[in-house]
């Protein structure tokens, strides 16, 4: 974020233009996180295919995640109403829907559907994670982009940052040669380039044990 705002101050004059909306934002930092990965090893060493094997993975797994929590608030906030059961209840049918492959079972407070009272922004920040999702795709694509070319990417990420809020989300996913996750396969693709890197950090992992 300090990066971006640094760089459009520099490139905007106008200030209200300098920050894209929240999502643009976010994957500002989420897309950095990827592209500094050449000095991931002066940080975590011999430990780094490990970091990385489990950073992707993250990443992955929080796309689900982000979405429950949206649509539970959605469905939190057009029924004030509900009963502290009821919100449990629904949450916990969203577990099944987006995250079938987590057991709760014997765990007092997750099995009861209560895991939502962790998440901060449903209290705080209404429909605030959605943008996390959207922008956890653009990053995933920026390092699809840097796997295969890293000048390249960087450019882009760059030329990204560069617009500020110059243009919607949309406009700026575009103008960096990246896929609309709103787009018909769009996510299908960025997933795939994930699988293969965690392919790859894998076997080297296997491979120097």
């Amino acid at each position: 974020h300090a990066f971006a705002s640094f760089i459009s101050a520099r490139e905007i004059d106008i200030a209200a233009l300098r920050q894209p909306t929240m999502e643009g934002c976010e994957t500002h930092s989420m897309s950095m996180e990827f592209l500094t990965e050449p000095w991931h090893e002066l940080f975590f060493g011999r430990q780094t295919d490990k970091y990385e094997l489990s950073h992707a993975q993250d990443a992955l797994y929080f796309i689900p995640y982000g979405c429950m929590v949206d649509e539970f608030q959605h469905i939190a906030y057009e029924r004030p109403e509900m009963t502290p059961e009821e919100r449990n209840a629904a949450w916990l049918e969203l577990e099944q829907r987006y995250r079938p492959y987590i057991d709760f079972d014997g765990l007092p407070f997750y099995g009861r559907g209560a895991g939502w009272q962790r998440q901060l922004h449903i209290y705080l920040y209404p429909f605030y994670y959605i943008d996390y999702c959207l922008a956890q795709t653009m990053a995933l694509q920026f390092w699809a982009q840097a796997r295969r070319n890293r000048q390249h990417a960087w450019e882009n990420y760059l030329a990204f940052v560069k617009r500020g809020g110059t243009q919607t989300f949309l406009g700026l996913v575009h103008s960096a040669g990246l896929v609309s996750p709103f787009a018909p396969g769009g996510l299908q693709d960025t997933v795939a380039g994930v699988e293969q890197a965690l392919t790859e950090y894998t076997k080297r992992i296997n491979t120097n044990k």
